[in-house]
């Protein structure tokens, strides 16, 4: 490359690249497409380096999936959700969330919708007496009291056959 351009800083997997020349002093611009947030810097500039070459002053930014999958949730009551609910949740997906009641207080949790490929993407919930549930399939579990002041619910969908997921409400 000549010395007064720093090249493309390459495509964006999940966004849009503002921005088609890449000399010393221009300016690339990076955006995320619906559903996915941007980690890193926006605004790539392209500058002179030591010597006599130049090189962007961030590294290409990166867009990842925003579907609230997981977390760690607080305070009386709420609700869980598979990941894009009530549409399909992706396929790999791989979600943990914790629920977290005040010491002494155990937690309640209802399912109000229920749909996941039978056998394949399951739902693992801990913190009840003995070793964690396990659900699949498309009938609706009962409802789950913890056992101490917290659960964990563990979501995973395998490769292909993705279904409408769950809908669940917490309360402590």
């Amino acid at each position: 490359l000549p010395s007064h351009t720093c090249g493309n800083p390459g495509r964006l997997r999940n966004g849009i690249q503002q921005g088609t020349t890449f000399s010393i002093g221009d300016r690339v611009r990076f955006s995320c497409n619906p559903g996915f947030f941007l980690e890193g810097h926006a605004l790539l500039t392209c500058q002179a380096s030591s010597g006599t070459g130049a090189s962007w002053d961030f590294p290409l930014p990166v867009c990842r999936a925003d579907d609230a999958c997981g977390g760690t949730l607080r305070g009386q009551s709420g609700i869980i959700s598979s990941p894009h609910f009530p549409l399909e949740y992706g396929n790999n997906a791989d979600c943990t969330w914790t629920i977290l009641a005040e010491p002494g207080d155990t937690i309640a949790l209802v399912f109000m919708d229920f749909q996941l490929e039978d056998g394949y993407d399951v739902l693992e919930v801990a913190g009840t007496e003995g070793s964690s549930l396990w659900f699949t399939g498309m009938n609706l579990p009962a409802p789950v009291i913890s056992s101490k002041n917290w659960l964990r619910l563990h979501f995973t969908s395998d490769g292909n056959h993705r279904q409408k997921g769950f809908s669940a409400q917490y309360q402590g």
